[in-house]
């Protein structure tokens, strides 16, 4: 996956994007760009005047970069301990951790991205400190690096965990990120000016920004005197001022906000206006995450007639929770294109089409043994049968597709697939 930061200031024009199913088909010409067709024998004046009547326009091309965005990547100590006695098992009893089991089944539909996004809930410390769980997480860098393995390209860190382990855990943290030089991390910043520096990612000659806010901290906050800066979200007059900056340097702008409710599906008046004000300031694609359980997806209208796709939570991508609708995620995917062709517009607007959530599922046998994910095509009645959280909570088959059901748009679901249950 070709993927690098851009530092310095392009000269894009970002502006609002179009939100379609269908992206642009190349070949397809309106009325007006078809060629008159002429039967009748012509004059060479009359030829001359046809030529100038019937030449086609040039056939639009596009530059094409597929997405995908998945929801809270939240680690707890089942997770990281099972990954350390797999290494260890394999390594003849060295120390260390593999996390291929836990995402394996998911992996082919990263790395099939162009560009994939997480929100990293959890802290990864730059093995400063022990991995820790709930309620002060911190991670191994083991985890992080199998992220990027597996194709993991955007990595959001402003939430509710992000000062877990005080000012020292989260400048490790941005250590452990700048020493990975293929991630684009954005949320949690040193000073002013990497704040300032907004990240961006360039694919197929499309530039994408990257910003990332939080409406909580848990309570904790950082020092006056410390001059690390994490994104609020309720600072809407900043969001809307690093929006604008945003688009003065990419074409697409994507923005995730870590909010809401946790363990609630039900998306508020206050997030709605919220998404609309930054829909109309320039975000074209919101990703929310925080609440851990799915919500609805939305294309958000903006002025010029134009609009933002709009997730308002894309629930947990793996966990140990106890709660059945935690244990069901999605992964967003779609198609961002831009006319590249000598006829675009300079303000060419990005198109958003091939919108599919493709639901996950966490699974993990007794006392949350062997967590693994499963894309919901390949998970089964069986398996839900045997979940370790039917002991704790409401879990199903039926109940993945209930949940599915209400909170997610048929028209997001790939009809000839797993949307359907047996």
């Amino acid at each position: 996956m070709l993927i690098m930061l851009v530092t310095a200031a392009a000269v894009f024009l970002a502006g609002c994007s179009s939100v379609s199913h269908e992206l642009p088909e190349k070949q397809n010409l309106s009325a007006a760009e078809r060629p008159t067709e002429t039967s009748a024998p012509q004059t060479v004046s009359e030829s001359v005047s046809s030529e100038e009547t019937t030449t086609a326009k040039p056939v639009p091309e596009f530059a094409t970069v597929s997405v995908a965005a998945v929801g809270d990547n939240l680690i707890h100590s089942s997770l990281y301990k099972q990954a350390a006695a797999r290494y260890e098992a394999a390594h003849g009893g060295n120390a260390g951790y593999d996390f291929e089991y836990a995402y394996k089944n998911i992996e082919s539909i990263i790395r099939r991205a162009d560009i994939a996004v997480i929100n990293q809930e959890t802290l990864i410390c730059n093995d400063v400190f022990a991995p820790s769980t709930y309620p002060l997480f911190n991670s191994p860098t083991a985890l992080g690096d199998h992220m990027l393995n597996i194709g993991f390209d955007v990595f959001t860190i402003a939430n509710n965990h992000t000062l877990d382990k005080g000012t020292e855990g989260l400048s490790a943290c941005l250590d452990y990120w700048d020493s990975r030089e293929s991630a684009v991390v954005c949320g949690a910043y040193r000073n002013a000016a990497d704040r300032a520096n907004i990240r961006t990612a360039e694919f197929n000659g499309i530039t994408f920004s990257f910003l990332s806010y939080t409406e909580s901290l848990n309570g904790l906050r950082l020092p006056a005197e410390s001059e690390l800066s994490v994104g609020d979200a309720y600072d809407i007059e900043t969001m809307k001022s690093e929006i604008a900056a945003a688009n003065k340097i990419s074409d697409v702008c994507v923005v995730a906000l870590h909010w809401g409710v946790e363990n609630s599906d039900i998306v508020s008046d206050y997030q709605r206006s919220t998404a609309k004000i930054l829909a109309d300031a320039g975000a074209d694609i919101i990703i929310g995450n925080h609440p851990h359980v799915l919500r609805s997806i939305e294309e958000i209208e903006r002025g010029d007639g134009s609009a933002a796709l709009c997730a308002y939570s894309l629930g947990n991508f793996i966990s140990a929770q106890n709660a059945g609708q935690n244990l069901i995620g999605g992964v967003l995917k779609f198609d961002v294109s831009i006319r590249i062709d000598e006829e675009a517009e300079q303000d060419s607007k990005p198109v958003i089409g091939n919108i599919e959530l493709v639901p996950v599922v966490t699974h993990y046998d007794g006392n949350y043994r062997d967590v693994r994910l499963y894309p919901l095509s390949d998970y089964t009645r069986e398996l839900a049968e045997s979940h370790g959280v039917k002991n704790m909570s409401e879990f199903g088959y039926d109940y993945i597709f209930e949940v599915l059901k209400k909170n997610i748009s048929d028209e997001y679901f790939d009809s000839n697939d797993y949307y359907k249950a047996e």
